[in-house]
C-alpha cells in the first residue's frame, strides 16, 4: 500500500517548539513510561553528526545509480534522521529538544526520500523506518512558519504514524496516532483512532487513557482556532508565525496533565 505524502518543503527558520516536543514525550510516556529526550533525539553532538552526514552523501550517491532500491532508499532515511536527532539543542532549563535549521536541512532531506520510497515500495512500507520519520515530521512542523507548513507536517507525521499503527496496533501507537491526527485538525480520524487506543488498555486504564486522549483533542481543538484567527492589524494570511501553539506549551509537565489551552 502507498500513501501519498508528496510535497516538497522549503527550509524555514525555527521558531515554534515547545509544545509540539511536549507532545511528543507525553505520546512516548503512554506507552514507554519516563524516558529522557536525549535518547530520542541521539544527542551525539557534531561528530556523531558528520559521520550520519557521510553515510548520508554515500548513499545519495549510490541511489543515483540505483533509483530504485528500496533499502537504500530506508538506509538514507535513517542517516538523514540520525543526523538531524544529533544537530538538535536543548533547552538548559527544560532538557526539551529545540529543533535548529541544520536539524531542519536533515529532516527534510529524510522526508523527500521517504516520498520517494513510498511512490516505489512494493507491499507496505516499513513501520520501523516509518516511526521515525513520523516524529522528524513532527520536528520539521516545529520549524514552520506558517500555519499552513505547520499543518501540512503534521499531516503527514499523523500519516507516518498511521503506517506504524496499522503494521502494530496497540495502545502506544493508536494514541500517538489519535494525537497526531488531532493535531492535524483530522478529528473524525482522531477520534475514531483514540477508541480503538482506549480498547488497547487494560480495562482499570480504559478511563484514564480516554480522558487523556480527551485533553489533547481539547488542546489540538484550540490550536485549530489560533491556525483560524484573522491575522494581526495590517498583516496578511499566510505571513511568518509566530508561535501558533505558544499558548499550549506552558505547564503541562506529564501525561495526564497536559497544558492548558
Amino acid at each position: 500500500m502507498v500513501f501519498d505524502l508528496r510535497g516538497r518543503r522549503k527550509r524555514v527558520i525555527q521558531v515554534v517548539y515547545a509544545i509540539l516536543a511536549l507532545l511528543m514525550a507525553l505520546s512516548l510516556l503512554t506507552v514507554v513510561g519516563p524516558f529522557s529526550i536525549g535518547d530520542v533525539f541521539g544527542g551525539g553532538g557534531s561528530d556523531v553528526s558528520e559521520v550520519s552526514l557521510e553515510r548520508a552523501e554515500d548513499l545519495e550517491r549510490r541511489l543515483t545509480k540505483d533509483p530504485q532500491n528500496e533499502t537504500l532508499m530506508l538506509a538514507l532515511v535513517r542517516e538523514r534522521i540520525a543526523a538531524g536527532n544529533n544537530l538538535v539543542e536543548f533547552d538548559e532549563a527544560t532538557g526539551q529538544p529545540i529543533p535548529t535549521a541544520e536539524s531542519a536541512v536533515q529532516y527534510e532531506g529524510a522526508a523527500d526520500t521517504w516520498d520517494r520510497y513510498l511512490t516505489t515500495v512494493d507491499g507496505d512500507p516499513n513501520p520501523n523506518v516509518a516511526q521515525q520519520m513520523s516524529g522528524a515530521l513532527f520536528s520539521l512542523a516545529q520549524s514552520a512558519t506558517t500555519p499552513a507548513a505547520a499543518q501540512d507536517s503534521l499531516e503527514e507525521a499523523a500519516e507516518a504514524q498511521g503506517i506504524v499503527a496499522r503494521a502494530r496496533p496497540n495502545l502506544g501507537t493508536l494514541s500517538t496516532y489519535a494525537i497526531y491526527s488531532y493535531f492535524a485538525l483530522d478529528f473524525e480520524r482522531g477520534d475514531r483512532i483514540a477508541k480503538q487506543a482506549v480498547a488497547e488498555a487494560p480495562k482499570s486504564e480504559q478511563n484514564s487513557a480516554r480522558q487523556q486522549l480527551a485533553s489533547f483533542r481539547e488542546q489540538a481543538k484550540a490550536f485549530e482556532q489560533q491556525l483560524n484567527a484573522p491575522p494581526p492589524t495590517g498583516g496578511q494570511p499566510g505571513q511568518e508565525l509566530g508561535n501558533p501553539l505558544g499558548d499550549l506549551s506552558g505547564g503541562g509537565t506529564g501525561l495526564g496533565t497536559p497544558a492548558a489551552p
